[in-house]
């Protein structure tokens, strides 16, 4: 299943339903960054507990779903893209480069538990609800952390939108 920000406009699209029911109870195994092939990741967020992601995050749970949300951008109606797949299933992209962050101290308090909820936010492009876009999505867990993939950029020690 995969989710275009441009047809995703409120958070009770029964898409989303479906994800959820697929994905929680889930455990988390993994975290892998996606980032233009070529480069590493390093981590020039100045806000504690953020971490600045050129492409996009697959999150991996132990039965094999894949979580993956990606900045898309096709046209005005940029947004989070939202897919949920098998692992068996991805298929590799010399364009993108994988970056495994599962032994990164920020991911340790998420890896290993279940995920218990979803949430997603939207921002508003104009003055339509149909120019909604997906913005910001949170994941909860069985330890009672969230983790949060947002649009946005860091700048002077601040989160920016």
């Amino acid at each position: 299943m995969k989710i275009q920000p441009a047809t995703l406009h409120r958070s009770d699209d029964p898409r989303l339903l479906e994800l959820a029911t697929a994905f929680v109870d889930e455990r988390l195994i993994s975290a892998r960054y996606m980032l233009p092939a070529g480069v590493g990741w390093e981590d020039y967020s100045e806000v504690e507990h953020v971490h600045a992601v050129s492409l996009g995050i697959e999150l991996i749970t132990d039965s094999g779903l894949v979580l993956v949300l990606s900045w898309s951008t096709p046209g005005l109606a940029e947004g989070l893209s939202i897919e949920l797949s098998r692992l068996e299933d991805r298929s590799s992209n010399e364009l993108i480069h994988l970056v495994d962050m599962s032994g990164d101290v920020e991911w340790s308090r998420f890896l290993g538990h279940t995920v218990t909820g979803i949430a997603i936010s939207f921002h508003l492009h104009g003055d339509s609800d149909s120019l909604n876009r997906p913005w910001a999505f949170r994941i909860g867990t069985s330890a009672s952390f969230w983790v949060t993939v947002a649009l946005g950029e860091t700048r002077d020690r601040a989160l920016h939108y």
